[in-house]
């Protein structure tokens, strides 16, 4: 989301590109304003055009590229990767290519900052400094922040009238692998803007970033090898999710090899290679120790080991966007906000744009805060096939019931065989849908804090009896199966209400009247009338 904050004196790996110096930058006369967000990337964009179009007086302000990760190094490029991998005649100087001049506009943001700049709101491509720490003082008193500007001008002091909202993301963990040079170290960033590929590649990590580079890069050609500490792939998803892609992993010929580390590095002859910014850098093959004994000799070592927030403050002083209110035991100061990775809810753009929906709606129309939908966050993760999913797994759910004082009987799950259906046994699919549902009359109160923490799922939740409170999908397209699921969670849809749905045929996603006719009248209700199975 939020790209990393880097000094502009400090010197910047080849793979990210400072801000294009004919980036547009406003510098308003008047140095206070309505509102200050810091951190531009999808939802700190979208509360400041929002503000601004409310008719606030906004400065934004973010070090790197206005629009942050997505569209420059994570969602946009990587998509287009795993695309242009599974075409017959898969060409990487094709994608590359169309990263640089589509994607990314050879990585300047002027577009971005125009289009900001069109909302009437002032933009400084700049760091920003909180004044005086986040405890003192409320917005309305007036809260400083003072920026350096990226192009050395002076340093500049901004005051808030009414609100600061922080946007400033997450940044990705680079794990301590002694011996180990920089040359050969990649990270997601050094993928996205290589001109060329080596001819193998080490990824150490096995969650959706992992993964899906994985399976891009072996279809470029690209010999991968898949390193996993723990014991299977996307460990915060459902276990059989992950062996179902270890399996295709397997068939494509990707080497996963679950329960490794690298114990010992031995650096070969460096050879030349050179980013897509023109800035050469020394590298050769290596010579991985593995802590199963085994060795691997690879060009490339790719960190894909997670990201985690990226927080200037202590966030517990802000009024994080999670239910509406601070995080537990934080004292939140008024007209302070955080939205995005930093707040730890899930590191997706979606949900950074939806908090800033709520934040905006807030300040705009002056009204209590609405709730944010954590209980129904979606996440997906774009491999083939597709693992997708949204709200309570079936453990989630079992803990949140009984923390709720309820019986874990009353949780219910069903699994389908993507397979089974028409359109899967025509299509030829493996996969399958998973539904976590409650039964009618489960007490309706605050859930337990049953979430993995930075994956979107299940704290402060509710569980409402005769509902779905979870889904999840395994297969082709489970993201776009994942819409109606979304829907049911979100909304609440009476189980019985989603039965009389007369689902496509022949659809994947008429997968899901068909789990839902498994459910028993204890948890639907007497009254639902199941369509027939596809």
């Amino acid at each position: 989301m939020a790209s990393p904050s880097t000094p502009a004196s400090t010197p910047i790996p080849a793979s990210i590109p400072t801000p294009a110096a004919t980036s547009v930058t406003s510098v308003s006369a008047s140095r206070t304003v309505d509102a200050i967000v810091i951190g531009l990337g999808p939802g700190g964009e979208d509360i400041a055009a929002r503000l601004a179009r409310g008719g606030w007086s906004v400065m934004a302000v973010d070090e790197h590229l206005v629009g942050g990760e997505c569209p420059y190094y994570g969602c946009i490029p990587s998509k287009m990767m795993l695309h242009e991998s599974r075409r017959a005649d898969a060409s990487w100087a094709r994608v590359a290519q169309r990263i640089r001049e589509e994607a990314t506009d050879h990585w300047d943001d002027r577009v971005a900052v125009e289009r900001l700049l069109g909302t009437g709101a002032t933009f400084v491509h700049g760091r920003a400094e909180i004044a005086g720490g986040p405890a003192t003082g409320t917005a309305s008193d007036g809260t400083s922040v003072t920026v350096t500007p990226n192009d050395g001008g002076a340093r500049q002091t901004w005051t808030a009238r009414r609100a600061v909202v922080l946007n400033t993301g997450s940044e990705s963990v680079r794990i301590p692998v002694p011996g180990l040079p920089d040359a050969v170290t990649w990270t997601h960033r050094d993928v996205v803007t290589a001109e060329t590929l080596p001819a193998s590649l080490a990824i150490v990590g096995g969650g959706p970033v992992g993964c899906e580079l994985a399976q891009a890069l072996t279809g470029f050609g690209v010999r991968v090898s898949l390193l996993v500490r723990g014991g299977r792939l996307l460990s915060g998803e459902a276990p059989e999710a992950g062996e179902l892609v270890a399996e295709r992993f397997r068939s494509e010929g990707i080497d996963v090899r679950t329960g490794t580390e690298i114990s010992g590095v031995q650096a070969g002859e460096a050879s030349r290679y050179e980013t897509s910014h023109g800035i050469p850098a020394s590298a050769g093959p290596v010579d991985l120790e593995l802590t199963t004994g085994d060795r691997l000799t690879v060009d490339r070592v790719l960190l894909a080991t997670g990201r985690v927030p990226r927080d200037p403050v202590d966030v517990d002083d802000w009024c994080r966007v999670l239910d509406g209110a601070a995080a537990e035991g934080g004292q939140p100061v008024p007209g302070r906000y955080a939205i995005g990775d930093m707040t730890g809810v899930g590191p997706f753009t979606h949900t950074s744009m939806a908090q800033a929906a709520v934040v905006a709606d807030q300040l705009l129309a002056g009204a209590a805060p609405r709730p944010f939908p954590r209980h129904a966050v979606p996440r997906v993760t774009y491999t083939d096939p597709e693992v997708a999913a949204v709200g309570l797994s079936e453990g989630e759910a079992r803990k949140a019931v009984e923390h709720q004082g309820g019986d874990a009987s009353e949780v219910h799950v069903v699994r389908v065989d993507l397979g089974a259906s028409s359109r899967g046994w025509i299509d030829e699919v493996r996969g399958h849908l998973t539904l976590v549902a409650l039964a009618e009359g489960t007490a309706e109160e605050k859930g337990a804090g049953a979430e993995e923490k930075g994956t979107g799922k299940g704290a402060g939740t509710r569980t409402s009896g005769g509902a779905l409170a979870g889904a999840a999908v395994v297969g082709p397209h489970a993201g776009e199966i994942l819409g109606a699921l979304t829907v049911a969670v979100h909304a609440r849809v009476p189980l019985a209400e989603l039965a009389r749905i007369p689902w496509a045929y022949p659809t994947l996603h008429r997968s899901i009247g068909d789990a839902i006719a498994q459910f028993g009248s204890d948890v639907m209700g007497a009254e639902s009338g199941a369509g027939p199975a596809s």
